[in-house]
């Protein structure tokens, strides 16, 4: 799980001074190319490339070897390492994280952050409570790590049994009494939301547990609150946090599908009137090459071939083989995705994998495209 001590010392990292390698690696196990350690291979190959990029660079060398070695005992638990090791302060920082990002790896002064920070902007914090008459907890969800904040439990007389006829006054009695001691308890739950969505900086809200009870909670949320507020789940109180994260999980990814799906309209009616868009490789390329990219657009899974100009950082259709700038040779990049991602965001741009819906109106188009700046 990524804290915020984590940032911070991936932070005084990027403020170090001397070289840091940093390395996002993708180690999905859902990935077939990823299987039996393969992103081993791919990691070597990102990293002969970064060589060949500082030939003479000794200390690169040094730190590159390092860097294999502690990947090799990396367990694959989530989708993407994030790895940055600063040889000469002898500081490692090392995070498998449950959230896709691109493979590519940096040689520069400081950590470079720029991809990890823009996931932990775009990604969503859910806050989960789940309630009944007398229990609730509550729960918050980023990243695709889960963690427990509170379990509240108050003291709620018991409803009565069916009276007997000599009892119904009291029996009616016991019961408001019953009813006002779980509103009371709502109210409570209610205000504890608040406060934790206020210091956590929360952007949704799940409700599950008894749904009566829930239905209530949501209706005593603060006016402010109730706009963030997605879903009520009929997930009892007493789930496990596998069982939570995985409910909340198709709550997110619905709303990410959601998201992407509106993205990928919009750039396609973009590329359909000539507008502020491009789509597939060869217009792609150029757009990345003139700095003209704020948003790269790829299908997950996207394998695509090309070719980079290691002197000036070109980037080039497979076909091309020498550097239209420079004209030196033109090296081959089997991760052309990846390294097109790098150079978008390294300009300042953003970076969108698509899937489900969204994968498949850009692929009737193409496997990658591009929003312009405006």
């Amino acid at each position: 799980m990524i804290r915020h001590r984590d940032v911070e010392q991936l932070q005084q990292l990027s403020q170090a001074p001397g070289k840091t390698l940093t390395v996002y690696l993708d180690v999905d196990q859902t990935n077939v190319a990823n299987r039996k350690r393969q992103f081993e291979t791919h990691l070597k190959d990102m990293l002969k490339q970064l060589r060949a990029a500082h030939p003479d660079d000794d200390e690169l060398t040094l730190t590159c070897g390092e860097v294999e070695e502690i990947v090799k005992t990396i367990e694959p638990t989530g989708k993407a390492l994030v790895l940055a090791r600063h040889r000469t302060l002898g500081v490692t920082f090392r995070n498998v994280i449950r959230i896709a990002l691109p493979s590519f790896a940096y040689w520069s002064n400081g950590a470079f952050l720029r991809p990890l920070l823009e996931a932990l902007d775009e990604h969503e914090r859910f806050g989960i409570v789940l309630v009944d008459q007398k229990r609730a907890r509550l729960f918050t969800v980023f990243l695709g790590d889960i963690e427990e904040h509170k379990d509240l439990i108050s003291q709620i007389p018991p409803r009565p049994d069916a009276p007997t006829t000599d009892k119904l006054r009291s029996q009616s009695k016991m019961e408001r009494h019953h009813d006002e001691s779980v509103s009371t308890h709502v109210r409570f739950v209610a205000a504890e939301i608040a406060r934790l969505m206020d210091q956590l900086e929360v952007d949704r809200l799940i409700i599950g547990g008894n749904v009566g009870v829930a239905s209530e909670l949501a209706r005593a949320l603060p006016k402010r609150l109730r706009g963030r507020l997605v879903e009520v789940l009929p997930i009892p109180v007493t789930a496990t946090t596998d069982a939570i994260l995985t409910r909340a999980g198709e709550v997110q990814m619905r709303l990410e599908r959601a998201e992407e799906l509106e993205i990928v309209r919009d750039l396609l009616k973009e590329v359909r009137k000539n507008g502020r868009a491009v789509a597939g490789l060869a217009a792609t390329l150029e757009a990345i090459n003139e700095g003209r990219v704020w948003k790269l657009v790829y299908l997950q899974g996207a394998a695509l071939e090309g070719g980079v100009c290691n002197a000036c950082n070109m980037l080039f259709d497979p076909a091309d083989e020498v550097c239209a700038v420079c004209g030196k040779k033109v090296e081959s990049e089997p991760h052309m995705v990846d390294r097109m991602a790098r150079a978008v965001l390294e300009h300042g741009g953003h970076v969108e994998m698509v899937d489900g819906p969204a994968a498949e109106a850009l692929r009737a188009v193409a496997e990658v495209a591009a929003l312009m700046h405006s």
